[in-house]
């Protein structure tokens, strides 16, 4: 399921979840460059595993709006917009390659909602 989700400061952000929309939830931050569109698991896996993957574009990738002057940490604020318009209070974050010091800045600023990281 695509959709887009509002962030706090106005910008929209392509978001997209795939798998078991009730199993665990899994947070995967693309690389630099990339996008939500990169390499994920078949859906049959991630039901196997009853984990729904959420991915989204970074700011300025894909179809997310730009951010002027944006900072690694800033994707904490996106990614606590997209978890609470998906209802989810607490999940795990996955950086691929440029996408790990997102994860670790998911780990270390929202460390209340991150389950694992990796």
């Amino acid at each position: 399921m695509r959709n887009r989700v509002r962030a706090a400061d106005g910008r929209y952000l392509t978001v997209e979840r795939l798998g078991d929309p009730r199993g665990r939830p899994v947070f995967l931050l693309h690389g630099t460059p990339g996008s939500r569109l990169g390499p994920a698991p078949r859906g049959m896996v991630l039901y196997q595993r009853r984990t729904q993957l959420i991915t989204y574009d970074r700011p300025g990738y894909g179809g997310s709006d730009r951010q002027e002057g944006r900072r690694v940490s800033d994707v904490v604020e996106d990614v606590r917009a997209i978890a609470d318009s998906l209802g989810l209070e607490r999940f795990a974050v996955v950086g691929r390659s440029g996408g790990a010091p997102h994860a670790l800045a998911c780990a270390a600023l929202l460390p209340e909602r991150v389950t694992r990281t990796a």
